[in-house]
């Protein structure tokens, strides 16, 4: 028989391997804040997906309409996708005038037929902004339901939803291809880098999918659990005064030119500080999925006009249904660490 003192070191060696390499693990995200611990809930379920279309509207009638026009168009494959339509209304002591036009708007989106399933509208009894439409525009109901978020001057393709499900059901269904970090996706065109000089993004012709630590407002698809992560970490940050503010970020400046009208530098900060990551298309050619007419409002002071080609079916050159694994996504940026993929 063999000594006890033999057997033992094998087993030491087995016990202390594990416990090296979870520490190895731990030092890796080191520098950012690991996701809160949930609460224990089902398991996400493909077959339980879901999404909600947010629609934030104002007073563009026209945009508007012809947003809605786009989203009947596209191709839902043959799944119930309920449309909610968040119109705000005007600041206090609007005139006559501008209160008949508002209420032209609400008639118009009450009559607009939509065949793809529930239409609903919040018509706000008071003005609120953008910020607002966008932080309260949704709370996601389980981790199976999806929103994408759209403003009145967007078009998207007729092919936007399919190419969406797909996105969700490869990188948030399919643990080989799921992480934390990752907190959606965006349609809109990647023009530009938020820091330093704002920048244009250099990728190679090759490259249709990417990693950028940076949300789209033009059509941006969240996930639930880092949207609601987000909404506590911005009650949060308000509560202690803190500002959005990140030194040599781009986004300071529209901060600091426009204050709480905007909403961006808030989530930004966010994702910065957790090292989350946003999916991002890059189609050549200058053509997106969803492209922004960037009509005079909040954003511009005049319309001046769209920003990208639509990308569809009669301009399709490439298979824009191949989706490469996570961890082959390259960042958009030199300088960015790449996600956490367990293993």
């Amino acid at each position: 028989m063999a000594s006890p003192r033999h057997r033992s070191f094998p087993l030491r060696l087995l016990i202390l391997f594990p416990v090296s390499l979870c520490i190895l693990l731990l030092l890796r995200r080191s520098s950012y804040a690991a996701p809160p611990l949930i609460p224990a809930r089902p398991a996400p379920d493909p077959h339980r997906f879901s999404l909600l279309i947010k629609l934030l509207a104002y007073d563009r009638p026209a945009p508007l309409l012809r947003c809605l026009r786009s989203l009947a168009a596209a191709d839902y494959d043959g799944d119930r996708v309920a449309l909610h339509v968040l119109l705000d209304h005007l600041p206090p002591n609007s005139s006559a005038p501008l209160l008949a036009a508002s209420h032209e708007i609400l008639t118009a989106v009450d009559a607009f037929p939509w065949p793809h399933g529930e239409k609903r509208i919040h018509y706000r009894a008071a003005n609120v902004g953008l910020q607002a439409q966008w932080i309260e525009a949704w709370w996601p109901g389980s981790d199976d339901e999806f929103a994408f978020v759209v403003e009145d001057d967007l078009e998207v393709s007729p092919l936007y939803y399919r190419f969406l499900k797909r996105v969700v059901m490869r990188y948030y269904y399919d643990r080989e291809n799921y992480s934390p970090y990752v907190f959606g996706a965006s349609l809109q065109r990647p023009r530009f880098v938020a820091g330093k000089h704002g920048n244009k993004i250099q990728l190679d012709s090759e490259t249709r999918l990417f990693l950028y630590q940076m949300v789209g407002t033009w059509g941006q698809l969240l996930f639930p659990k880092p949207w609601k992560e987000f909404r506590l970490w911005y009650d949060e940050q308000k509560a202690k005064g803190i500002k959005p503010i990140l030194q040599g970020m781009k986004t300071t400046g529209w901060y600091r030119k426009m204050g709480e009208r905007i909403w961006t530098p808030w989530f930004i900060k966010f994702i910065h500080s957790r090292g989350y990551f946003n999916i991002y298309t890059n189609f050549l050619k200058e053509r997106a999925l969803s492209i922004s007419h960037r009509d005079a409002g909040v954003n511009y002071g005049r319309s001046v006009g769209p920003d990208s080609t639509l990308l569809d079916g009669n301009n399709l050159d490439f298979n824009v249904w191949q989706l490469q694994p996570l961890k082959k996504l390259k960042c958009g940026t030199e300088d960015c660490e790449e996600p956490y993929l367990p293993s």
